[in-house]
């Protein structure tokens, strides 16, 4: 993959392969940074399927930067290939329908334990403790 846009200190790529692939998107963006020293800013966006690097150029140079994507992205790819579809930090975390269900269990109860009044302040009580 060869860079799209090159400015000092930011490099962007594009590669249809990533267009509606959240999970290789999000692999990739960890990948990259955690293993290049220098960088400022790692995003790829699953949507349009680019890629936006910024860097420190006393650091690291774009080819160094190149080569490390088109690697990470065969690797992505190859996993992909294999039926993987979840990055690290996914495979430990509860999936969003299951988070919605164990609210609403959640819910039930505290309206069957508590008395009338106190029931209308728990779900503000909950909206604020996850930040809503």
């Amino acid at each position: 993959m060869a860079p799209l846009s090159i400015l000092p200190g930011r490099v962007r790529f594009e590669s249809q392969y990533l267009v509606g692939k959240p999970h290789i998107c999000r692999y990739l963006q960890e990948r990259i940074m955690d293993y290049l020293k220098g960088l400022t800013e790692v995003t790829v966006n699953h949507k349009t399927g680019r890629i936006l690097v910024r860097f420190d150029e006393h650091q690291i140079d774009r080819h160094t930067i190149t080569q490390h994507i088109n690697h990470i992205m065969k690797e992505g790819e190859e996993k992909a290939a294999d039926g993987w579809w979840f990055s690290v930090g996914e495979k430990d975390s509860i999936p969003p329908v299951t988070k919605h269900a164990l609210q609403a269990l959640a819910g039930m109860v505290v309206n069957a334990i508590l008395p009338k009044p106190l029931n209308a302040l728990i779900p503000i009580a909950m909206k604020v403790a996850m930040g809503r």
